[in-house]
């Protein structure tokens, strides 16, 4: 059995999720999400990877792992893989003018 639809009681401003879920005050599933998502093109995890990649390329590993929250020993081997050049990072950084 296949449900089609589901009815909402309230109104969208009293719902705090961009995606509400067939449960009340819960958003809607992270499977469910990515149905939607590869119905129109989309592949969330091959875009993922895609913005992880550039990230790594353009951030040195210390901020990498720091801003992602990841281990530093995870954040190094995307560097490399990536074959990000951090210097020109921290040549824009230090060009940065404080306001």
């Amino acid at each position: 059995m296949t449900r089609r639809g589901k009815a909402k009681i309230g109104t969208p401003e009293d719902d705090p999720w961009l995606f509400p879920g067939g449960r009340p005050g819960h958003p809607l599933g992270d499977d469910r999400i990515g149905q939607r998502l590869h119905k129109i093109g989309i592949r969330p995890r091959q875009d993922r990877s895609t913005a992880l990649f550039t990230l790594a390329a353009e951030l040195p590993a210390a901020i990498l792992a720091r801003v992602l929250g990841v281990h530093i020993q995870v954040a190094v081997p995307w560097q490399k893989a990536s074959a990000g050049d951090w210097a020109a990072y921290a040549a824009e950084v230090s060009r940065r003018t404080t306001s």
